[in-house]
């Protein structure tokens, strides 16, 4: 049983026990066509409860990068393609997060199997997830999509990220933008907390917002 937001969001269903009969729709057909990233104010609040600063570490750009991450900067300020037609990225993303309580770790048809492995060990811990939440609000999953787009991959998708436990208070987050749960987490574990906010680091959620 989940007594605390803790266990809650980190005893996220796994792939086989997670529901999909009434999910079987596509993401975009569900569309009715203030962004609610994570804000520096937050950042520091996170440092208050763990009592220590966070460090904010500049992300280093490689030169084949920086293709991609001109085209997700200018998706972000231009806005998400939709039927050929142009929709505000703030606006795109909240109806995604509108939906994303209903269909966070659920195997819709727009689903794909992710296996996240903590850095430099062997755990790992599977998800159902969406592209579209993830590739729109982070630019290392945006990058990993496109790479897998390229070279034409089947099968698991796999990531390693610095903390295996935060990773489902995170996801939680790109789903539902739900800061306040977020928060609650930050409260109850400090040690979770510090992992939330590498993993939000390392993963590049909301970035130009952050600094």
């Amino acid at each position: 049983m989940c007594n605390t937001p803790v266990d809650t969001y980190v005893h996220l269903p796994s792939p086989p026990l997670s529901p999909f009969r009434s999910c079987e729709n596509g993401l975009i057909e569900s569309f009715i066509c203030n962004d609610m990233g994570i804000q520096y104010k937050d950042l520091k609040m996170m440092e208050n409860v763990i009592n220590s600063p966070i460090e904010y570490a500049n992300t280093f750009v490689e030169p084949k990068q920086d293709e991609l991450r001109t085209k997700f900067m200018n998706m972000k300020e231009e806005g998400v393609q939709v039927n050929g037609e142009l929709v505000p990225y703030s606006y795109f993303v909240q109806k995604l997060h509108s939906l994303g309580n209903n269909v966070i770790n659920k195997q819709t048809k727009d689903a794909v199997p992710l296996r996240v492995y903590e850095s430099g060990k062997e755990t790992f811990q599977d998800f159902w997830v969406h592209p579209i939440f993830l590739s729109l609000q982070s630019f290392q999953f945006y990058k990993l999509f496109e790479e897998i787009k390229k070279n034409n991959e089947q099968g698991i998708i796999e990531i390693e990220v610095p903390s295996l436990n935060a990773f489902p208070i995170v996801l939680y987050w790109i789903y539902t933008g739900n800061m306040t749960k977020l928060l609650e987490v930050a409260k109850i574990n400090n040690s979770l907390c510090k992992g939330i906010i590498v993993t939000i680091q390392y993963l590049e959620l909301d970035m130009s917002e952050i600094y």
